[in-house]
């Protein structure tokens, strides 16, 4: 059986390497993944990171508009790396909200600062009423974009 968790652990350390090296390396990701000893965890690992790296410009502006105050820019790279990834798999997977939410705090308690899990929590908190508001709004619709604007 596949361990979610371990997963998305093992896809947060491929995004902060492929984010401090400003690339989606393969090869780097091959060599982050391969102490996981397991295939399956591996290809899940990197099926997250590629997602969440494609889906990060969205979910870096998603950020910048609901915590001005903190940009992606600012925010330590872990943080910023799992915000990334929980705002990609709230939005494309069928995952519960509050199990993302959850481990999105379990990885940001585990990973980053002692500040950072309120910070993490508050930032997905308002990333969800928008998801949910947007898809009831616009049933069938993508709820990707974060801001209306991108529709004109």
């Amino acid at each position: 059986m596949l361990n979610r968790r371990k997963a998305r652990e093992l896809a947060l350390q491929v995004l902060f390497a492929w984010d401090a090296h400003g690339e989606n390396d393969l090869a780097m990701a091959q060599q982050v993944t391969h102490d996981a000893n397991d295939d399956q965890l591996s290809r899940e690992a990197m099926r997250i990171a590629g997602g969440t790296w494609s889906n990060r410009e969205v979910a870096d502006n998603w950020v910048l508009r609901l915590a001005p105050q903190w940009p992606p820019r600012r925010q330590p790279g872990v943080d910023r790396n799992i915000l990334r990834l929980a705002v990609w798999e709230l939005t494309h997977t069928e995952t519960p909200p509050k199990v993302v939410i959850d481990e999105a705090i379990e990885l940001a308690k585990n990973y980053s600062t002692e500040q950072s899990p309120s910070f993490v929590n508050g930032v997905l908190d308002a990333v969800l009423k928008e998801v949910k508001t947007l898809t009831e709004e616009k049933p069938g619709a993508s709820s990707q974009k974060p801001d209306s604007s991108s529709d004109v």
